[in-house]
């Protein structure tokens, strides 16, 4: 046989086994294709745990019935494959078949006859064919069924909903399905807390509203997005140029994944457009544009000057478009010295430069104006020039700067020879460090004849440990501390110890600043109240000891002064107590005014003042009471918060649409009640005193009284919540109303200010106690006073937002709950 019909004949074969191998697996295809429809369309996966477990039994022993046929297949045999070549090939009398016969009688003369008659048959065949595998199906199936099970399967392969794994998971699974967790997006922008301004929420209703007509929204510059996704598969965020499109790639948020919940924050200083996806498919998007933080603004208002005291004040003004954080002075060495251009020596450049503080008066005022001075006479570049720039500085960290002024740092004025000598030794250890060998040459020069030039042992003493260290003087840290030591010395032989006592109380006094500026809590106000008082004690103690030294030493009987012009211990200390007033009050703007005209008056009391004490003023007896009024409506403001809340509206079982139910809680609401009308009375009360003493009762007086008589009703009603609001707005009127009569007690003269004129008339003009104008614009007297809540207002409100955003988020939260909070939710934003 020729090698070209043994390849037909092999193919011949196997295309009869395929035809008996389709159709002995046509029964487990169509069970597979059924099989594969189920799992691919998720059907199995929802059937109940019973019927799925008999429909997947039902499938295996199907299955396994449609094995049967498999099993008995056998493979062609060589005859069959002959005869289906000779088919194939449309051959008569069967030539091919002829070629495995063999004669009956087999002879050598009849083998040899019969393979010679084969030979020449089989060359004959030029064109033998096995024939392509055909199929019986549509006898087997003559409704063709095979088409709508391929259909079916090519549609549940690509309409499918999911991961085709994951729902054959859930088809064989045993264990109970978990709950498939709806997908929910929540997205907002934080903006910084120093802005005052309230988050975005990027999927409310009300935002979905806005972008229909306008395309961008508008956030502040340092804003934080931040966006939670439930139930995605694969979440990413992108960011996108405004103007190009072109997707921003250097802007990586902050991502992480937690109890199926995608999170991801990002700081945004540019605009960008925001997209969400999972996977290829886009969920959101939204086009965020900044509103840049604009640099901090400070200037002069007035050239630098020197005032009577010798402190060095500066007359500015700064402003920002979100709040003034800081404001400081940066002081540098002249070019131009009053000698001419440079310096001698280098010895003024070992002294780092003074600093200058200046403290707020508010804090993050939007524009300020104000006045500040400091003693630097103690300073070794008192009586230089120096070049002194402003510098303000916002919350976000920007800062601004302003033009350069040039003036001479104040140099204080001693009296008594032995301070003046001092000083100029100082001076020239400063200018000439290291010539020190001539300074320590003329203290010992002072040394050697101390009588009528020293007269304490101290003081000697002291001067004796000054010359040996700077005889001893081996770097600049050596300089530096004779110099300072010079200072001192000078300074006890001028004033004794009213140096000491004035340095202690100004440092308690910018202390208090301080914490009046950052809303320190009450116990520590309390707290540098008393160390304030303390100090002012040993200050004006010490003062009275020195007047008394003065006269003894220059013989000089004191001199008759007309009362009215006279400022006693007793009104400083009243002008504390009404400081610690308006803290405990709330009033912290107004107790910092005080405290600035406090500052004011010691700044220009010299010994030698006559003392005279005077009695409490009614405006200050009223400010006590209404400072007893205050405390007391916040203490009635905690009785009502654990009073049983009553939303106000009808309840099941009440009468007359809404009246509560008499019991505990009627009796309670009824104390309460009459606790708030006594306060009432009392406010009416304290209004009536300021009219009999001619003066207008605030306008935010008024309002108290009203709210605190809509408070009283919802109290004699048992409604709770409508009463804390009420009382709320009492207290903030209040509150409101004991700053306007601060600033009456200092503009009239009043509140043991010592603000007189220069006849000793009390002042009902704008005017300090020194008789300087006094600021009337900013935001104290403006329209946009109190508008922006607090810090501590702004976190809580975030806190809550956030416990909100957290609960809604929740998978098995109830639906009933989270259509709550979606309105809640709704109605902020």
């Amino acid at each position: 046989m020729s090698p070209k019909l043994k390849q037909t004949v092999w193919r011949a074969r196997l295309a009869l086994y395929w035809e008996r191998l389709w159709a002995a697996a046509y029964p487990m295809v169509m069970v597979l294709a059924l099989f594969a429809m189920a799992v691919l369309t998720g059907l199995l996966g929802h059937l109940p745990d019973l019927a799925r477990y008999a429909t997947l039994v039902a499938f295996a022993l199907a299955f396994l019935w449609t094995l049967r046929p498999l099993f008995r297949l056998a493979f062609p045999a060589r005859s069959e494959a002959l005869r289906r070549v000779e088919t194939s090939s449309a051959l008569d009398h069967r030539p091919v078949s002829a070629a495995e016969d063999r004669p009956a009688n087999p002879s050598p003369a009849a083998s040899a006859i019969w393979e010679e008659h084969v030979a020449r048959q089989l060359a004959k065949l030029k064109h033998l064919r096995a024939g392509t595998p055909r199929s019986d199906l549509k006898w087997r199936d003559p409704y063709a069924l095979r088409l709508a099970a391929l259909l079916g399967v090519l549609a549940a392969a690509f309409l499918y909903r999911g991961d085709p794994v994951s729902n054959f998971a859930d088809a064989v699974r045993i264990a109970p399905s978990q709950s498939q967790v709806a997908l929910a997006l929540d997205a907002w922008v934080r903006p910084p807390g120093y802005t005052a301004k309230p988050p975005v929420l990027l999927t409310s209703e009300a935002i979905k509203e806005r972008l229909q007509r306008d395309s961008d929204l508008l956030v502040p510059e340092g804003s934080l997005l931040v966006l939670r996704l439930t139930g995605a598969e694969e979440p990413r965020l992108a960011f996108f140029d405004l103007i190009g499109g072109e997707e921003i790639k250097d802007l990586k948020p902050k991502t992480g994944t937690e109890s199926g919940t995608f999170t991801s924050q990002l700081r945004l200083d540019r605009p960008a457009e925001i997209r969400v996806y999972d996977g290829s498919s886009e969920l959101a998007q939204w086009r965020l544009s900044v509103i840049p933080d604009e640099a901090p603004k400070v200037g002069f208002t007035a050239d630098p000057e020197a005032e009577a005291s010798g402190a060095l004040a500066l007359d500015w003004k700064a402003s920002d478009d979100y709040g003034v954080a800081a404001v400081t002075a940066k002081m540098v060495l002249s070019d131009t010295q009053a000698d001419g251009p440079g310096f001698a020596t280098n010895g003024v450049f070992l002294f780092e430069a003074p600093a200058f503080p200046i403290a707020l008066k508010k804090s993050s005022p939007r524009e300020i104006e104000d006045r500040t001075a400091n003693d630097l006479t103690a300073h070794p570049w008192a009586g230089l020039n120096v070049d002194v720039t402003l510098e303000a500085k916002d919350q976000a960290g920007k800062t601004g700067k302003s033009e350069v002024k040039t003036v001479m740092l104040p140099e204080r004025l001693f009296i008594k020879p032995l301070a003046k000598a001092l000083i100029e030794q100082r001076k020239a250890l400063i200018l000439d460090p290291d010539d020190h060998r001539n300074v320590e040459l003329m203290l010992s020069a002072l040394l050697m004849w101390p009588e009528g030039l020293i007269d304490r042992s101290g003081i000697h003493i002291a001067l004796r440990a000054i010359r040996s260290h700077v005889a001893n003087a081996r770097d600049q840290e050596d300089i530096k501390t004779a110099v300072n030591d010079l200072w001192k010395l000078a300074l006890a032989v001028e004033e004794g110890d009213l140096a000491d006592a004035r340095a202690e109380l100004d440092a308690i006094r910018k202390e208090l600043q301080k914490a009046l500026a950052e809303g320190a809590p009450p116990e520590r106000i309390a707290e540098l109240m008393d160390k304030l008082r303390e100090a002012m004690n040993k200050y004006l103690q010490s003062m009275a000891e020195e007047t008394r030294r003065r006269m003894q030493q220059q013989g000089a009987q004191p001199q008759q002064v007309d009362p009215s012009r006279l400022l006693s211990q007793e009104d400083l200390q009243k002008m504390l107590d009404t400081i610690q007033k308006l803290a405990e009050s709330g009033a912290n703007e107004a107790a910092q005014e005080m405290l600035s005209q406090l500052e004011n008056l010691l700044r220009n009391l010299q010994p030698g003042m006559a003392q005279q004490q005077q009695g409490d003023t009614p405006l200050s007896e009223m400010l006590g009471d209404l400072s007893e009024l205050m405390r007391r409506q916040q203490q009635l403001m905690d009785e009502t918060m654990r009073m049983p809340g009553q939303s106000g509206e009808p309840q099941e079982g009440d009468q007359r649409g809404g009246m509560p139910q008499q019991g505990q809680n009627g009796q309670q609401g009824e104390s309460l009640s009459q606790k708030q009308g006594a306060l009432r009375q009392m406010l009416d009360e304290l209004m009536g005193r300021l009219g009999q003493q001619g003066m207008e009762a605030p306008q935010s007086f008024g309002q108290a009284g009203k709210s605190m008589e809509g408070a009283t009703g919802s109290l004699r009603e048992g409604r709770r919540d409508p009463a804390l609001e009420q009382q709320s707005e009492a207290l903030n009127a209040l509150r409101d109303g004991a700053q306007s009569m601060a600033r009456q007690m200092m503009q009239q003269g009043q509140g043991n200010t010592g603000n007189v004129g220069r006849h000793g008339q009390a002042r009902g003009d704008d005017r300090d106690p020194l008789g300087r104008p006094r600021a009337n614009r900013g935001e104290d007297y403006g329209p946009d006073r109190n508008m922006v809540p607090g810090e501590a207002a702004i976190r809580r409100a975030r806190e809550i937002l956030d416990f909100l955003r957290n609960r809604a988020n929740t998978p098995d939260l109830p639906r009933i709950d989270r259509d709550y909070i979606e309105r809640l939710l709704r109605g902020l934003y």
